[in-house]
């Protein structure tokens, strides 16, 4: 009897929990989510407030409160994207609207640092788009949490927590980006400027209006331009109306395009690639400008990617990437070789060019920078594995 009474006992209080569950769960499993939400939100906000710290101190020791809140406007910045249901004229819009953006970008960074030199207004350029990056994902991330709050809405909470990681880690990287756009330490989409540059042995041409540096030189026979965007500067510049510019004083007859590119879960960083067409971001317009221009005078195209991750392109430079350049260079003259003695070969290094400067000699330095770097990154991990005896 007494066996049976614990029976009928356990099957009660099972049958009451179950009800409850079934009535309360999903709101107990909503409020876990928004809880863990809440803490990775607040880390995100805290990136974002250490991206706009990162400025205001390189603007100055004490900003004024005027700046401060200058800069905190100027992360609500956007650029609307042109209409595209007729997709005809659409680059020419779209060129449109990012010479103003550029613009915008100028004025506003004249108007909080004027006595800046013209590298250092470029790194503050780049920095702000790095800030305004954390700013934007935080806000964006908040947004989605205040409707699981207000609706309610497991299945959104659910979709939220399992995307947080990767989320986290690009805020992660856009704000190590905006802090390594200040110092001017090379970042992994520099690869493709650091290869270019470690080849720029002569004279250098800088076109200040395209903000692209090259030198005419030849090897193996060949006539080779190698060109880059004006460095050490945090700039991509504009390759697309550098070669348009170009092609108007050099018959070229071969590209060959050196670019950071975004490598597979299990890919080696630093690993290359060989292919034909154009290595660059299709966002914007430059790499449709170089398209068109190759197409209707049938120029080939090669490329040369170096894989790195996408938290990798943005961070400053990692070891096996730049251990790549010595083995990219040699990819490069596997393609030179190819050509043919009379061809005029365009060889351009894209990416940003932060910390990177227009020869041999800043490159070696700019690599020599990034090794500091990663050594003052990799100090606290060893510090806090050694307080565990690892």
């Amino acid at each position: 009897m007494f066996g049976m009474e614990g029976d009928m006992f356990s099957t009660i209080i099972w049958f009451v929990l179950f009800i409850f569950f079934m009535l309360y769960g999903s709101k107990i499993m909503v409020t876990q989510t928004i809880l863990k939400i809440e803490k990775d939100v607040t880390e995100l906000e805290t990136m974002a407030k250490k991206s706009r710290g990162y400025v205001l101190n390189s603007i100055s020791k004490n900003p004024s409160p005027k700046v401060k809140q200058s800069v905190a406007n100027f992360m609500e910045f956007f650029a609307v994207s042109p209409v595209t249901t007729d997709p005809y004229g659409v680059m020419k819009k779209l060129d449109h609207i990012i010479k103003q953006a550029d613009k915008r970008f100028d004025y506003f960074v004249n108007s909080i640092v004027p006595d800046f030199s013209k590298e250092k207004k470029r790194d503050m350029r780049g920095a702000l788009s790095g800030a305004m990056t954390t700013h934007q994902i935080a806000k964006i991330v908040r947004h989605f949490l205040e409707q699981i709050k207000k609706y309610k809405m497991l299945q959104l909470a659910m979709i939220l927590q399992m995307q947080i990681p990767m989320i986290l880690s690009l805020s992660k990287s856009a704000m190590y980006a905006t802090k390594a756009f200040l110092d001017e330490t090379p970042i992994g989409d520099s690869i493709g400027p650091l290869v270019a540059a470690h080849m720029m042995n002569g004279k250098v041409t800088v076109n200040e209006e395209e903000e692209f540096a090259y030198v005419e030189t030849k090897m193996n026979g060949r006539k080779v331009i190698i060109a880059k965007a004006d460095g050490p500067g945090a700039t991509v510049a504009m390759p697309g109306k550098f070669m348009q510019k170009i092609m108007k004083k050099r018959k070229i007859t071969r590209i060959l395009t050196i670019d950071a590119g975004l490598k597979m879960e299990g890919e080696k960083s630093g690993s290359i690639a060989e292919g034909v067409g154009i290595a660059m971001n299709p966002a914007g317009t430059d790499r449709y400008e170089i398209e068109e221009v190759a197409v209707n005078r049938k120029i080939p195209m090669d490329a040369i990617v170096i894989k790195v991750s996408e938290e990798d392109a943005l961070m400053p430079m990692r070891k096996e990437i730049i251990n790549s350049v010595s083995n990219a260079i040699g990819v490069v003259r596997e393609n030179i070789n190819r050509a043919k003695k009379n061809e005029t070969i365009l060889i351009m290094g894209v990416g940003n060019t932060c910390g990177v400067g227009n020869n041999p000699k800043a490159a070696l330095e700019a690599e020599k920078k990034a090794r500091n770097a990663l050594k003052k990154e990799e100090k606290p991990k060893k510090k806090y594995l050694n307080m565990f005896g690892r």
